[in-house]
């Protein structure tokens, strides 16, 4: 209804201007040209409104779903009965969604922003219209009360986008701090005694101290860990020979190498961070 007044007022102009420029059939034709401007930005705007909101809408739905899938991770363990092999088959698939979701998110985001991108040149050229409706009524002084109605409705289209802009904005802060949350990974480096003894390790399948398998704790406290951005963090110094370092949290062998870097000395090079950490988050290197 908002547009169907403006274009009711670009018609009135046209035809009142008629008598006094004398330029008939030229107000006609401009009037009907700002006639289909006019609809063509109002179907435009409007499809666009509508797929930004959809698209926000999807990635808060996804939002939810990941964060549900990391709230399973961290409490979850071994159910009675599973093997450590099934266990881990089952978190490595939950990784993957994990994964698969954070993928999704990242195409969205860049979907919204190709969105605000187009929203932007929109308001472009409501402000072009604005323009010519200010140039017909210099031709028409009578119908100064229809021009002033026409300023405000494209006022109005203009306050729309600045309020979708800031809900944008809001939402872009949620967006990138999940983001940056996804681009954070722990790590920890230590002998194995002391890693044991910080919670961080346990020794699973051993009789009588003799066997077993030194393996990551379900629950272990992060402020013996060290954060890091692992967009950015593409190799670690270890303080340690190589042969007496290993990796004890789940990494997938052929997305990182372990470089000797003199006698006690060795550097972590991870070749594929997306691949890296797509199975844990936490990084345990024990050196002996």
């Amino acid at each position: 209804m908002r547009y169907s007044a403006i274009l009711l007022a670009l018609m009135t102009v046209a035809l009142v201007g008629c008598s006094q420029c004398g330029g008939q059939e030229e107000v006609i034709r401009q009037v009907d040209a700002e006639k289909i401007n006019l609809v063509a930005e109002k179907s435009r705007t409007d499809s666009l409104y509508q797929q930004t909101l959809r698209q926000v809408d999807e990635m808060m739905s996804v939002l939810s779903a990941l964060e549900a899938e990391e709230g399973i991770v961290k409490t979850m363990g071994p159910e009675r009965g599973e093997s450590a092999n099934d266990f881990r088959k089952r978190m490595e698939d939950i990784a993957r969604r994990m994964n698969e979701k954070t993928t999704m998110i990242r195409k969205q985001a860049d979907e919204i922003q190709n969105l605000k991108n187009k929203l932007a040149s929109t308001e472009k050229k409501l402000a072009a219209v604005s323009q010519k409706a200010d140039s017909l009524g210099r031709l028409v002084n009578e119908q100064q009360q229809e021009i002033v109605a026409l300023r405000q409705q494209l006022a109005s289209s203009r306050r729309t986008i600045d309020s979708l802009k800031a809900k944008l904005a809001e939402k872009d802060q949620i967006i990138n701090s999940k983001v940056k949350e996804l681009n954070t990974a722990y790590y920890v480096i230590g002998k194995r005694d002391d890693l044991m003894t910080k919670g961080v390790i346990d020794k699973q399948g051993q009789v009588l101290f003799f066997g077993g398998r030194i393996s990551v704790k379900q629950n272990f406290d992060l402020k013996d860990f060290t954060k890091i951005d692992i967009a950015s963090v593409k190799e670690l110094q270890i303080p340690a020979a190589k042969d007496r370092t290993s990796l004890i949290s789940n990494h997938d062998a052929d997305t990182f190498e372990i470089v000797a870097a003199g006698d006690s000395q060795c550097v972590l090079k991870i070749k594929d961070e997306k691949a890296f950490w797509k199975n844990a988050k936490y990084l345990v290197v024990m050196t002996e």
